[in-house]
């Protein structure tokens, strides 16, 4: 398949109508909205601008952290994805099934969990970058062992900016830093917003945990 039919085929993914609903992560994408919405070109990326980021990343995990419905939904999510492994693969092989399949149920799963067109697409290319990964088995420690790491990082970057740094090779490092923040948090966003779908559509459901989860440990990799 031509190139020029597999970017339309994306492209129709991207605009799967816009269905009103509120998610129960709702905290979390709209941090997730806010990071990948920055726009390098117009913002310096001063340490006032990076403290607050950082301020309102970590209180996101904070919450996330303790959140019960988040747990468990993970926990679901884990002991469910063994059953969709074939279906995953399928998923590696092929990927016009990928976009069919995933992207366009996935898109319009985010946009109902509140992100926006931006936040979505750039989700979607996260989960695109990491498709791979669907042939691995997922690790549940592993991922709450990444974000806890995630949430540990940032939380010290917000409470050390005070001795930061104001010259240009300090707000290039920001804005890597901020990129890197906003990769994990993306992965996390692909987890919430499919956390409400694992019934009705597990494939789908637990390969956004598989992807996600690879996302965040690729965030903290980095």
């Amino acid at each position: 398949m031509k190139f020029t039919q597999l970017y339309f085929l994306f492209c129709i993914a991207l605009s799967a109508p816009l269905a009103l609903a509120q998610s129960k992560y709702s905290y979390l994408h709209q941090t997730t909205n806010e990071i990948l919405q920055i726009d390098r070109s117009s913002m310096k990326m001063t340490p006032g601008d990076f403290a607050s980021i950082a301020t309102r990343a970590c209180k996101t995990l904070e919450l996330l952290l303790k959140d019960e419905n988040f747990k468990k939904d993970l926990s679901d999510l884990a002991n469910a994805a063994g059953s969709h492994s074939t279906y995953h693969k399928q998923l590696t092989d092929d990927l016009v099934l990928f976009i069919d399949s995933f992207l366009r149920r996935e898109s319009d799963l985010l946009k109902q969990a509140g992100l926006t067109p931006k936040a979505s697409s750039e989700v979607l290319l996260v989960a695109s970058s990491v498709r791979v990964s669907l042939r691995e088995k997922p690790d549940l420690s592993k991922l709450i062992e990444n974000i806890e790491r995630l949430r540990t990082e940032i939380c010290r970057a917000a409470s050390a900016v005070a001795k930061a740094q104001d010259d240009e090779r300090a707000r290039e490092q920001r804005w890597k830093t901020v990129r890197r923040w906003g990769l994990g948090l993306a992965g996390l966003s692909l987890i919430g917003a499919d956390a409400i779908a694992l019934a009705p559509s597990g494939g789908v459901a637990t390969a956004s945990f598989t992807l996600g989860g690879v996302a965040v440990g690729a965030a903290i990799a980095q």
